[in-house]
């Protein structure tokens, strides 16, 4: 039986791939800071048939529709907006306890606040697992970024619920593309994320005489080692362009 191949966003790179990526795949996307990773998640939730859920854990929604409008893409997207909820319901707690602190609040009430904050810690690793167990099949998922649940919970239910999002994406035949960051994370980690992974895209850049050149590294194509290999690439109007 044939797979279905779903388009990744960036044309040449379909035809690269023998036109587009397999329905059931786990895409990772790493690079350093800077090199776009969440630039080519957005290229990525722009394409396809498929309305795109999107989780996001660093930008606000209209950042987000800003960037897709700028660049001509369609916003055919479900945001999901993990990072502002965690600052609503953790991060700004947080800051209102320093505050109080530092203003002289006397210990009883500064501890009172916390208790307080218990009610919104969301665990949201598990909300995320299961706000994507809940989709209807197939989907299309983007996770920007992995580095905030691996800065936030322990790396053994990091691993678990890689595991059972990419279970529930294969067996669906759907799609999902993380982001994360490289050389940041345990490199125990970073190897069994990049084991789960069915296929793994890297944006790097190098600067020679000068000019900077950036280029879309293709480390792993699940089954198809042939496919592995450096492409030059360039960041224009109308996205991430391949020079194939």
């Amino acid at each position: 039986m044939t797979s279905i191949l779903e388009t990744i966003g960036i044309p040449a790179l379909d035809r690269y791939l023998g036109g587009g990526v397999p329905r059931g795949f786990t895409i990772l996307v790493v690079g350093r800071p800077g090199s776009g990773t969440e630039f080519l998640a957005k290229q990525f939730a722009s394409a396809g048939d498929l309305v795109t859920n999107y989780f996001t854990t660093t930008e606000r929604d209209e950042d987000i529709f800003s960037v897709m409008k700028q660049h001509a893409w369609k916003p055919n997207l479900k945001i999901f907006n993990i990072g502002v909820k965690y600052y609503q319901t953790t991060l700004e707690k947080r800051l209102e306890i320093s505050r109080y602190r530092q203003e002289g609040l006397k210990y009883d009430e500064v501890k009172k606040i916390g208790d307080d904050e218990d009610d919104f810690d969301i665990n949201y690793l598990t909300s995320l697992a299961y706000e994507i167990s809940k989709l209807p099949t197939p989907f299309r998922v983007v996770v920007d970024s992995l580095d905030f649940f691996l800065e936030n919970y322990d790396t053994s239910e990091v691993l678990s619920a890689l595991r059972t999002i990419k279970a529930h994406t294969q067996h669906s035949e759907s799609l999902t593309l993380i982001t994360m960051l490289k050389n940041v994370h345990e490199p125990r980690v970073q190897s069994s994320i990049e084991d789960m992974s069915d296929m793994i895209l890297e944006l790097e850049r190098e600067t020679v005489q000068h000019e900077v050149k950036k280029f879309l590294v293709i480390q792993k194509v699940r089954n198809n080692p042939g496919l592995v290999g450096s492409l030059p690439c360039t960041f224009g109007p109308s996205g991430i362009q391949l020079q194939v």
